[in-house]
């Protein structure tokens, strides 16, 4: 039988408790198994957060009934960082998430200039929880973690290419986002909130929108002498309606869909990932993606990882793109000006000055503007400058909006092809005419007055 402290067997307690001893009354009421009864197995884990069974002692490893610190009653302080890199760090995750922040070449988001190199979440926000409507019609933006990941729902699962999108990765498994129905071109769209529950999110670009459309308020654009255009942040579910004449195809197939294209997207590039085609639609982090990924001998599949966590370059961007800077006087061409373009797209016409015409672009002096381009006496650099230009032209001059041309300076047309000119381009009346292939328009101090190309 079981003895006490004072070397009273179990049956001398009960006999004794009965009796009114109160010194053994709560141990009498108890009753001791002398063999402890085995618990039940948990179910297989099908992830590494689960799904756990209600009572799987795992759920202790990011909560704390008793003693949590965080919303959801999360075992760490805030941000949920703090608790996610206790595994993303290297050490018990096969995603080193936490070493993309510590990243000694990414710098600092620095909102004055809108150039953001993270989607921050070292961070203390007002998240609660990514199923709540946080962002619709508030100027509340924010990223942490569980913004973007449901962590008892995440897996690896690759996002997979359909016409009108592509999928939403497993890695974004149950999270909310934003669904549009589109109307005419140039116009809002309806955005209808997905709480990644009940109506999870179908392709990858409604988490996106979530935070970067009209759905949410958006940081109103700076004002200044010349106008910053360079640096507005703009509607992403109004730039990417597949009604705009023209758009990257985010969420349908583009519309160039000339032979030329055809051969430029099947060209080859110093900076090549993948090869797509006229019909392909793209994903947004096809370009805002992690620079760790990008390998120029194994490529990685369109559909993996490519997670936008922080990278090196401004608007966190795969590969480097000068858009705001014109060229200097001295300045070559070069690639790595324009890597993010060739991650895509074939060089060869870009890189050939000799204007001469080709099969793989519709253009033929690309490589002209961008190699060979006589130099004027401008003194600004400032693409927001108009009249400024000194050196060879760089593609955000005369695509200026690279996501579509919705939103365009001052009066010129919405343009296929994504012409845009930037507001350092002088432009007439027509300053492009696609029918009879003509410009009007002065761009680095040359006048081009009906120039037929």
């Amino acid at each position: 039988g079981i003895v006490d402290a004072w070397g009273t067997s179990s049956d001398v307690i009960t006999a004794q408790a009965l009796s009114g001893n109160p010194r053994y009354a709560l141990l009498a009421a108890a009753t001791i198994p002398s063999t402890p009864t085995a618990p039940a197995l948990n179910a297989p884990v099908v992830g590494t957060h689960g799904p756990y069974t209600t009572t799987a002692d795992q759920c202790a490893i990011c909560h704390r009934g008793h003693t949590g610190q965080n919303k959801s009653v999360l075992s760490a302080t805030a941000p949920q960082s703090t608790l996610c890199f206790r595994c993303h760090d290297g050490t018990g995750a096969n995603q080193n998430v936490q070493v993309q922040y510590t990243d000694a070449s990414v710098p600092a988001n620095d909102a004055s200039t809108r150039s953001y190199y993270r989607h921050d979440a070292l961070v203390t926000t007002t998240h609660t929880r990514a199923d709540l409507n946080e962002f619709g019609g508030l100027s509340n933006r924010h990223s942490e973690c569980g913004d973007c990941h449901n962590s008892h729902a995440a897996n690896a699962t690759n996002s997979t290419q359909t016409s009108t999108g592509w999928t939403a990765s497993g890695r974004l498994a149950n999270i909310s986002g934003v669904a549009v129905t589109n109307g005419t071109a140039g116009t809002a769209p309806t955005y209808t909130f997905r709480d990644g529950i009940t109506t999870p999110i179908d392709r990858e670009y409604q988490l996106c929108l979530k935070c970067h459309s009209g759905f949410t308020t958006l940081l109103a654009n700076p004002t200044g002498t010349p106008t910053p255009y360079s640096l507005y942040e703009l509607d992403k579910g109004v730039e990417l309606n597949p009604s705009n004449a023209s758009y990257h195809p985010i969420e349908a197939a583009g519309k160039n869909t000339t032979a030329a294209m055809t051969n430029q997207l099947a060209g080859t590039s110093p900076y090549k990932q993948w090869t797509f085609t006229t019909t392909s639609t793209i994903r947004c982090v096809n370009c805002h993606g992690d620079y760790r990924k990008y390998n120029p001998t194994t490529t990685p599949a369109a559909g993996s990882d490519l997670a936008p966590h922080a990278n090196q370059y401004r608007g966190v961007l795969l590969q480097n793109y000068r858009d705001r800077a014109l060229m200097q006087s001295t300045e070559a061409y070069s690639a790595a000006n324009f890597a993010l373009c060739y991650l895509c797209h074939g060089e060869a016409p870009f890189a050939d000055t000799s204007g001469d015409t080709r099969t793989d672009t519709n253009f033929r002096f690309h490589g002209f503007h961008l190699g060979k381009l006589p130099r004027n006496t401008s003194t600004s650099y400032n693409i927001d400058q108009s009249g400024a230009g000194r050196g060879y032209a760089i593609c955000a001059e005369c695509h200026f909006r690279i996501h579509s041309t919705t939103y365009r300076v001052g009066t010129q047309p919405a343009y296929p092809r994504l012409v845009n000119f930037a507001p350092n381009v002088t432009v007439g009346s027509t300053p492009w005419n696609q029918t009879y292939k003509s410009c009007t328009l002065t761009c680095h101090g040359v006048s081009h007055w009906g120039w037929w190309y």
